[in-house]
């Protein structure tokens, strides 16, 4: 974890609102200079604390098929699983959990052949994948991205 200012905090609440408000808006609104907000904004990103990105409904642009997958993953081969699925081009998100599974993935594809191939050719073929169960997303009804910022 990373030791935030208030400067910190107050730019990442307002970048998560707006991605594209300019360095020096948020120099105005956090009574600062340019500099100071665009030294704080890379450190930020040069700490994997914060990445500006353009986010995409892959339901509304070509991409139907939002999977997650719930896998059970043996743990002596839990890192190399991890790897292995890194290097699927269509898996999107990994995420360790607890409970039943210890792994959650995404996987976003053009079709549900592709999505067959992947569960077929790629998942099947990992050593220490000891079981899954998936959910098929039909509609995004909400997507957000403002977590927070932290508490100082």
């Amino acid at each position: 974890m990373i030791d935030l200012t208030e400067l910190d905090i107050n730019l990442l609440k307002s970048l998560q609102k707006d991605g594209k408000k300019s360095y020096t808006q948020l120099a105005e609104d956090f009574n600062t200079t340019v500099a100071t907000v665009s030294n704080r904004v890379q450190r930020l990103m040069d700490k994997d604390v914060l990445k500006i990105v353009g986010v995409v409904n892959p339901i509304k642009t070509g991409n139907p098929f939002v999977c997650i997958f719930n896998m059970k993953v043996s743990i002596p081969k839990y890192e190399e699983v991890i790897a292995k699925l890194h290097a699927i081009q269509d898996v999107r998100y990994i995420a360790a959990t607890v409970g039943k599974f210890n792994l959650v993935v995404e996987v976003v594809t053009s079709s549900n052949t592709e999505l067959y191939r992947i569960i077929r050719e790629e998942f099947n073929n990992i050593e220490g994948i000891e079981q899954y169960e998936s959910l098929s997303l039909l509609e995004v009804h909400k997507q957000s991205y403002e977590f927070g910022a932290g508490v100082k």
